[in-house]
């Protein structure tokens, strides 16, 4: 009874000196979704289990070929995989020299098969493999519904990574309105395209499916599902041109320079006996230089 009485005691004291960990509010404000993740997360890819016999997928690449086991290089022309479409054609199971059981998913192009080893076993790959997730392949059925989400739909740029049909770099605006043509599947090293049209002119966003935090290049990284400009009421018409242009001038803020270049690759902070002194640098040479958190000179 007292050897209970005592272990009650020390898990009672444990119990009470065992201190919460509190998030703040920017830390939640962090944690939570946005809605662009929201709307992303709802057209996520299909795990192998729902994969039906037929279903398409494009080679992004040449290099697709060495994802698959090196028999397939064999039967098509190395040079000769991108653009082409492959479709899933089932799968295997099988046992390697260490007895470790390996699903291997089968794939053709009305000619060959190709063979790519998931490195799990069945019952594994049937939860853990995604057709968003596949290396150097673009699921056509996902892209089919993004395309048929989006299209027609008006979005705001949040990059100015805008791209010309050849894959050269346009002059991409920021927080524009604009116009979604079509979503296809890509070639190269995005799965999708987005085709947008800002004043007239066309261009292509290049995408991944993912909705993750983290991801420079899926969705929520690209576009806002509504217009920005709304979430910063006191930045004034002059300075939202100028990051529209992804530019600065004397004068900003740091949230202004923030949202038209983005976090700065290195920064210093100091003090002299009256201001605070802050150093923005960029990878691109660029260098922003603050006063008590206003621009006072920079170098683009």
């Amino acid at each position: 009874m007292v050897l209970a009485l005592a272990v009650a005691s020390a898990c009672s004291t444990g119990i009470e000196s065992t201190k919460k960990i509190r998030m703040n509010k920017e830390d939640m404000r962090m944690m939570e979704k946005t809605e662009e993740e929201v709307f992303a997360a709802a057209l996520k890819g299909s795990p192998l289990s729902e994969w039906k016999e037929g279903k398409p997928f494009l080679a992004m690449s040449d290099r697709t070929l060495y994802i698959f086991e090196p028999a397939a290089a064999q039967s098509v022309d190395a040079g000769n995989l991108k653009g082409k479409v492959l479709h899933y054609a089932g799968m295997e199971s099988r046992v390697n020299p260490d007895l470790k059981q390996e699903c291997v998913l089968l794939f053709t192009d009305g000619n060959s098969i190709f063979r790519y080893n998931t490195g799990r076993p069945v019952d594994m790959a049937l939860r853990e493999v995604d057709s968003s997730k596949m290396p150097l392949l673009a699921d056509i059925d996902l892209t089919s519904r993004w395309n048929e989400t989006l299209k027609g739909r008006k979005l705001w740029t949040r990059s100015n990574l805008w791209y010309d049909d050849n894959g050269n770099r346009k002059h991409g605006l920021r927080y524009v309105e604009v116009e979604v043509i079509e979503v296809t599947p890509a070639t190269g090293d995005f799965p999708a395209n987005v085709r947008i049209r800002h004043a007239g002119e066309e261009a292509l966003m290049h995408i991944n499916y993912t909705s993750e935090k983290g991801d420079s290049r899926n969705f929520a990284a690209i576009f806002f599902l509504s217009d920005p400009k709304s979430r910063y009421p006191n930045i004034s018409d002059r300075n939202w041109q100028l990051i529209q242009n992804s530019k600065v001038d004397r004068g900003m803020t740091k949230d202004e320079c923030r949202l038209s270049l983005g976090n700065p690759d290195e920064l210093q902070s100091g003090h002299n006996t009256s201001q605070t002194l802050d150093i923005w640098q960029y990878s691109d040479g660029t260098y922003l230089f603050f006063s008590d958190g206003i621009l006072t000179n920079f170098r683009q």
